[in-house]
């Protein structure tokens, strides 16, 4: 999975319509996130807006305060998968839950990936594996967008 300058660099290649297309693939999806944090806000104001007008110990109050919690745990999976994806993690659920379980959060509740990464290594990417695969063959790399057919046009004369 390339990082976010292969892809900067991979992006400055392509032509204009291509990136068009991403450019607005990714407005649409930070519109979306956007959205979706003004909405998370709106729904915690009213709630503590609520909370206020609760009655100390009813079942309302309890509802709220119960509601409150499963937004602050919305929150933290939330940005644990957003990070877990820059960290090169490639099962951000089963992370999440390790971490969780294993209390793997500080006091501000960041996760901790050198951590996690330690407990669990195999979830996560490898960052060199670069392994030299055919070295010494002395045949040159082939280089092309359709390496395979060039490949086979080359061994039948074409």
């Amino acid at each position: 999975m390339p990082d976010n300058e292969e892809f900067d660099l991979w992006l400055e290649k392509q032509d204009e319509p291509t990136k068009n297309l991403i450019a607005n693939r990714f407005s649409k999806l930070e519109a979306t996130v956007k959205a979706t944090r003004e909405e998370r806000d709106g729904f915690s104001k009213s709630i503590k807006e609520l909370m206020g007008k609760a009655e100390k110990g009813s079942e309302i109050e309890k509802s709220l305060l119960e509601m409150t919690e499963k937004a602050k745990n919305s929150e933290k999976r939330a940005i644990f998968m957003e990070k877990a994806v820059s960290e090169g993690c490639l099962r951000p659920g089963v992370a999440f839950q390790v971490a969780v379980s294993d209390g793997l959060f500080d006091e501000q509740g960041e996760p901790d990936f050198k951590k996690l990464k330690t407990s669990i290594p195999e979830l996560f990417k490898v960052v060199n594996s670069n392994t030299h695969a055919g070295a010494g063959t002395q045949q040159p790399v082939l280089k092309s967008s359709d390496p395979i057919g060039d490949a086979i046009r080359n061994r039948i004369g074409k």
